[in-house]
Formats: structure tokens, sequence, C-alpha cells
């Protein structure tokens, strides 16, 4: 046990030092990698997409870095328990922009070719944070992956049980306990309209940017094809990779909606009838 700690506090020694040694080019590093955004909202696909990518040994993508205010969304274990220091959360809050720029997108080791983190529409909306928005859409270099679900009923229902079970990651492959719930046509009528418009919004906000629109569904039924693109649009060379999560769900919708079939009926022939379909 003391081995352990021991190696562990040396580990971040050196980390810290490299890093260090870097910022001062005092080791070989380098800013000229491909930046990145992972751009959405919840429940449709990211922390798969995020998966696969950092399975690529010259990617690094971090998580939902502006997700809270009391901490940073680093989610490398590492980072998580090294890097949330007050200092450093006051920072990311008071100076959102600087903290991107040294912490984020700082110099990296040769052999890192794109650097990301994932950004959902509502994060750092209403607070010091939202500076990060009007800076990244000037940053033209800045690419793109724009995540969506194209099955917005499903992405809702998934929402739902993941607050339910609080379960919102499924890591070890294991078949999740299977229960239906209610969900109310208001609910799901602003639902279908509002993602229609805030995709329609963003897309716009980065007009100026390289975008690629990567859709949950051809993702989770071929991923190796849609990687091979997605490597392409960051520069790096093509490498195989494999998913680190997994589905959490393939219940049928009309055994997970229990009001499924009312539903169904009141959204047929309407634009969104087809996300009824299984």
């Amino acid at each position: 046990m003391v081995s352990n700690n021991i190696n562990e506090e040396l580990y971040w020694n050196l980390f810290y030092l490299k890093n260090l040694f870097r910022d001062f080019k005092l080791l070989k590093s380098h800013l000229d990698y491909s930046k990145f955004i992972i751009l959405g909202k919840g429940r449709s696909g990211s922390n798969f997409l995020r998966g696969l990518l950092n399975y690529h040994p010259n990617i690094i993508v971090f998580g939902e870095l502006f997700r809270d205010r009391d901490s940073i969304g680093w989610e490398f274990p590492f980072y998580d328990q090294y890097l949330q220091s007050s200092n450093l959360i006051s920072f990311m809050n008071k100076d959102p922009i600087n903290f991107l720029e040294k912490k984020v997108f700082r110099r990296y080791h040769p052999q890192v070719l794109a650097v990301g983190f994932k950004l959902f529409y509502y994060h750092a909306q209403n607070d010091s944070r939202h500076l990060i928005w009007s800076y990244l859409k000037e940053q033209k270099t800045l690419k793109i992956i724009h995540l969506q679900r194209d099955n917005t009923l499903r992405e809702l229902l998934s929402l739902r049980k993941a607050f339910k079970t609080n379960k919102w990651t499924n890591t070890d492959g294991m078949e999740e306990q299977e229960f239906s719930i209610k969900l109310e046509y208001e609910d799901c009528l602003q639902e279908f309209t509002h993602s229609q418009e805030i995709k329609a919004k963003y897309n716009k906000f980065f007009q100026d940017h390289q975008v690629i629109n990567m859709i949950y569904e051809n993702l989770s039924n071929d991923y190796e094809t849609e990687l091979k693109k997605l490597q392409d649009f960051l520069e790096v060379d093509y490498k195989p990779v494999k998913p680190l999560t997994y589905k959490q769900s393939k219940q049928p919708l009309k055994e997970a909606i229990s009001n499924y079939y009312e539903l169904k009926q009141k959204f047929q022939g309407t634009p969104w009838e087809a996300f009824f379909e299984d």
C-alpha cells in the first residue's frame, strides 16, 4: 500500500514537471495539433464517441469541462484526482478563456495530434464562463464535431431513465434492469420541436468553421466507418478503435414507454411519427 502511494506521488510529480517543462519549451512539445469540440447534448452518444476517440493513441478528449461551476469535468481519473484544486476551479470560473488556452489547449507531447472536449448547448450559458462561446466562435481553426441523435424520443427516454437510475454510462457491458416509464405528450412535443431548433441554431453559430455532423444512429450501427471519417477530419492517421462503453438499453420502445401506443397515435401524421418505429 505504501509502495503504491509512493509510485502514485512520483507519477504525479513527473506529470506536473513534464507539463511545466513543456510550457517552458524545455521538453519537446507543440501547439500544432487539431483543436476540436464535441458539440451536442446529453444522451446523444457523447460518452460512446469520446471513448472511441480516446482509444486512438494520438487523440485526447476531455469530458464536459464546463458542466459545473464547482468542479472541472476532466473525466480522466488522474486529472479528476489532482487537477481539482480550489484555485484551478476559480481560474476556470473567472477566466475561462485563459483556462482553455493554458490548461486545455496547452503544449503537448509531439505524439498528440488532436485535443478536444465535450461542450453541450446548455453549458456555460448564464454565468461568467459564457465568454467561451464567443471565444470559440472566433477560433476559425477549431473543428466542430456536431453529434446529434436523429430519434429525439429515444434521447428523451434515455434521459428520463438516467435520472431515475442515476446511471449515465455502461462501462462493464452488464445487462441493465428493464422497466417502463410514462412520457407526457406535452413534454415530448416540446422536446421534439426544441431539438430541431437548437441543432439549427448551433449549426448557424459555427457556420464559419469546419463542421462534421455525426449521427448517433450511424455511429452505433457502424462505428468503424464513422470513425474513419472522423479521424480524417481531425487529420490523424487511421487507427482501428474499440468502444469503451456499452449501449445502456436494448428494450423496445413499446416496452420502455408505458403509454407508448397512446403517444404513437397522437403523433401519427406529424413530422415525428417515425420516432415511434423500433
